[in-house]
């Protein structure tokens, strides 16, 4: 149940992104080819969910046809993630049709599952277009501070939170350019997803602003791919709070890119303690 990213100033010294998303085969699979380990230990301290979900995302990617990428994830988060560990996925190959495949993948550490995940995969296809139309003043990412959500593999730029909506905004992308991989921008733009949803749910409650206040975790996370897309440009991430109650809080959200382009679409439920 991972809480707000972390801040960079763990131990985790892999360079790029696609460190980071690293696997490695490993031979205790139902099939060849089925399981994986990541290439590198989780850092100590805080290990943030949108590793796992990243790199569960690489693992079920790795067992299916690279024609068809991922449209939808839809993880749960049972329990944190052990620092100092290597994260172990196994990939269930749940399904294989004509231009749809499924693939389930549970993440293990030595506490048992870290998290369960389904994915769903598709082969492009042409299809009538819409999209909800983005934002028009939101401001530019240079013409902001360094975000919260800076790391050494992501440069975050924070816009000023709508008071109406409580809506959060921030602008990311890698400080080293991910690798011409369609399917890693993919996996990295999952990896971003998990930034801030917390967050956003807590946001109409300012009590809860400090740690001391509140008990703030993720459950759930779902993400809706709709388009390929470059993660190397700027990204623009914007996350409403839904609805909070009965100790779970709700945030759903967009990512589009520099010109309003929409490439995905979020949703993750959070515990919402007050201490």
């Amino acid at each position: 149940m991972p809480s707000d990213p972390p801040d960079g100033s763990d131990l985790d010294l892999t360079p790029t992104m696609a460190d980071r998303l690293a696997l490695d085969p490993v031979a205790d699979g139902a099939i060849a080819g089925d399981a994986f380990v990541s290439r590198h230990p989780c850092a100590r301290g805080h290990v943030f969910g949108g590793l796992i979900i990243g790199q569960a995302l690489r693992a079920a990617q790795l067992t299916v046809s690279s024609d068809r990428p991922v449209h939808a994830i839809h993880a749960s988060f049972l329990v944190g993630g052990r620092s100092g560990e290597h994260l172990r996925h196994a990939v269930e190959r749940t399904r294989d049709g004509g231009s749809f495949a499924t693939r389930r993948v549970v993440v293990t550490q030595s506490v048992g599952p870290v998290l369960v995940m389904t994915a769903d995969f598709h082969v492009d296809e042409p299809g009538l277009e819409y999209e909800l139309p983005a934002a028009t003043d939101v401001p530019r990412p240079d013409e902001l501070p360094t975000g919260r959500y800076a790391t050494r593999w992501i440069d975050s730029r924070d816009v000023p939170v709508d008071d109406a909506s409580h809506a959060r905004r921030a602008w990311f992308h890698p400080t080293t350019p991910v690798p011409d991989d369609p399917m890693l921008h993919l996996q990295t733009l999952a990896y971003l997803s998990d930034h801030g949803p917390t967050r956003a749910a807590r946001q109409p409650h300012a009590a809860l602003d400090a740690d001391a206040n509140r008990m703030s975790v993720s459950l759930d996370h779902s993400v809706w791919f709709h388009r390929p897309v470059d993660v190397n440009q700027w990204l623009l991430s914007e996350l409403v709070p839904v609805a909070t109650g009965r100790g779970r809080g709700l945030s759903i959200g967009t990512i589009r890119t520099v010109d309003g382009t929409l490439v995905a679409t979020v949703a993750q439920e959070v515990l919402l303690r007050t201490r």
